[in-house]
C-alpha cells in the first residue's frame, strides 16, 4: 500500500538525518551534555545507538509538523530499529514490514539491553508483521526472565514517564449543532485525553460509570446520552476533589479562574464571550450557572485591553503585562508546541542587555525549551502581528505560528540549501 511504503520512506530518512547528527565522540558528548547554553547530546534510545544533536532533534520535529516531544519519540523509533533491531530494520528496508508496526517493536525494545534487545528482534524480526501488542508484551518478560530479573521494574518504572493527562485547550474546538444537549453554547468544551497506570484507568472507569448511572436520577441530566453524563461525571469527580476526612489528600476544593476577554459591542450582538483558558465560547448563562455550584470560588481577574501596549522600565514584566501577553499567545509561539502560555518564559525578542524593552510588542510565550533553541541553538523568528510570528531554523526552514497552529511555508529553494548543507 502505498501509505505503508510512505511510513517506511520517512522511517528510512528518519535514520539517515540521525546518523548525520550523530555526536561522534565520547569526549565531544561529554561537553555537550553539561553545556547548558549550548546544543547538547541526547540518547534516545538504549546503549548501542549513539546520541544524536538535541538541535537536530527540534528542528526534525518541526519538519515533520510534530512537537518537539512527538518528533523525538519518532526519530528515537528510527534510532532505535536502524542501530539495535538489525533483522527488523531489514524488513523496513526489504518493503515487507509497515513502520508503524516496526515502531511498535522499538517503543518497547527501547529501555532493554542490547543483549535482551537483540534476542527480542530475533524472535520478532520474522512475524512483526501480525504480532500483537500483547504477544509483543509476552515477548519482552521471557527476555527479561532469561537475561535480567530485574528488568520488568525497570520498564515499568521507566513507562511512568509515558504516562500522561491533557486538558486540551487548544484551538480546534469544535462548534456543537444547534440544539445541543442542555443548551450547551458553541465551543463551551474541552477535549480530555489521558494514558493512565491500568490500576487507575480500572477506578477511573467504574468511578465513571457509577455516576454516569446515578446521573440518571436526576431532572436536569437525565435526558442527557450517556456519553454527555460519562462527561459530566468527570466535572463531579473534579468537584468532589477536596482534602478528606483524613487530611490525607492534599486538594483545594474547586476554583473557578476564567480569563473573560470580549467585546462589549461583541456581547451586545451575540450574547457569547469567549474564554481565555479554552478558547471557546460561553454564555453569561452559563457564567452564572458554573459560578453558583457548590465549592466555587470567583477570583476578581486582571482587566486587560489586548490591543494596548503595556510596558516597564524592569526587566521583568508586570502582573498585567503577562496575563496581556499570555492572552495574546496562547501557547509557546514554538512550531508545534502546545504548552500553555501560563506555564512559559517570556522572551524578549530584541535581549533587555541590547536595548530591547520590556513591551506587549516585545514579549513573546515559549517554553523552557524552546527559549533555549531560540536563545542558543540559531532559531529565529519575527513578530508579524500579535500572536502571530515567522520563524526560521537553523537550516533554513521557515514556519508561520499563530492560535490557528503552524505552517511550513519553506520554499523549494529553502529546502534544496539544507540539503546541500
Amino acid at each position: 500500500m502505498a501509505e505503508d511504503q510512505a511510513g517506511r520512506d520517512t522511517l528510512i530518512l528518519a535514520a539517515k538525518y540521525a546518523a548525520a547528527n550523530v555526536v561522534e565522540t565520547v569526549g565531544e558528548a561529554a561537553v555537550l551534555e553539561v553545556d547548558t547554553y549550548g546544543d547538547r547530546a541526547v540518547m534516545l534510545t538504549g546503549s548501542g545507538a549513539p546520541m544524536i544533536s538535541e538541535a537536530a532533534v527540534i528542528e526534525f520535529a518541526a519538519v515533520l509538523g510534530y512537537s518537539t516531544y512527538s518528533g523525538r519519540k519518532y526519530l528515537a523509533d528510527a534510532v532505535e530499529l536502524a542501530w539495535r533491531l538489525p533483522r527488523t530494520w531489514v524488513r523496513i528496508l526489504d518493503g515487507t514490514l509497515a513502520g508503524w508496526r516496526a515502531r511498535r517493536v522499538a517503543e518497547i525494545t527501547r529501555h532493554l539491553d542490547p543483549e535482551v534487545a537483540g534476542w527480542v528482534d530475533t524472535q520478532v524480526a520474522a512475524h512483526a508483521h501480525k504480532i500483537g501488542p500483547a504477544q509483543l508484551e509476552r515477548t519482552v518478560k521471557e527476555a527479561a526472565a532469561l537475561f535480567e530479573p530485574d528488568l520488568t521494574a525497570a520498564i515499568a518504572a521507566e513507562a511512568v514517564d509515558y504516562r500522561r493527562c491533557d486538558i486540551g485547550t487548544d484551538p480546534s474546538l469544535f462548534l456543537p449543532s444547534v440544539g445541543a444537549e442542555q443548551g450547551q453554547a458553541a465551543g463551551a468544551t474541552a477535549e480530555v485525553t489521558a494514558t493512565l497506570d491500568v490500576a487507575d484507568a480500572l477506578d477511573l472507569e467504574a468511578a465513571v460509570a457509577a455516576i454516569a448511572h446515578g446521573l440518571l436520577d436526576h431532572d436536569t441530566t437525565a435526558d442527557l446520552s450517556l456519553d454527555a453524563r460519562r462527561a459530566a461525571a468527570l466535572g463531579i469527580l473534579g468537584r468532589a476533589y477536596t482534602t478528606g476526612a483524613s487530611g490525607d489528600l492534599p486538594g483545594k476544593g474547586r476554583v473557578v479562574d476564567l480569563k473573560i476577554h470580549t467585546d462589549t459591542r461583541d456581547l451586545a450582538t451575540t450574547g457569547l464571550i469567549r474564554i481565555g483558558n479554552t478558547r471557546g465560547l460561553a454564555t453569561i448563562e452559563q457564567l452564572d450557572r458554573w459560578a453558583g455550584m457548590p465549592g466555587v470560588v470567583v477570583r476578581p481577574v486582571v482587566v486587560v485591553d489586548l490591543n494596548e501596549e503595556i510596558s516597564t522600565e524592569a526587566y521583568t514584566p508586570t502582573r498585567r503585562l503577562r496575563a496581556q501577553v499570555e492572552l495574546i499567545d496562547q501557547t509557546c509561539a514554538f512550531p508545534g508546541c502546545s504548552v500553555k502560555a501560563e506555564s512559559c518564559d517570556l522572551d524578549h525578542r530584541v535581549p533587555y542587555v541590547e536595548g530591547g524593552k520590556t513591551t506587549t510588542s516585545n514579549l513573546t510565550c515559549l517554553c523552557r525549551r524552546h527559549h533555549r533553541a531560540k536563545t542558543h541553538l540559531g532559531w529565529t523568528y519575527e513578530r508579524l502581528a500579535p500572536g502571530r510570528y515567522r520563524w526560521r531554523s537553523p537550516n533554513g526552514y521557515r514556519f508561520l505560528t499563530g492560535p490557528d497552529g503552524t505552517t511550513d511555508v519553506s520554499g523549494i529553494s529553502d529546502v534544496a540549501r539544507s540539503t546541500a548543507a
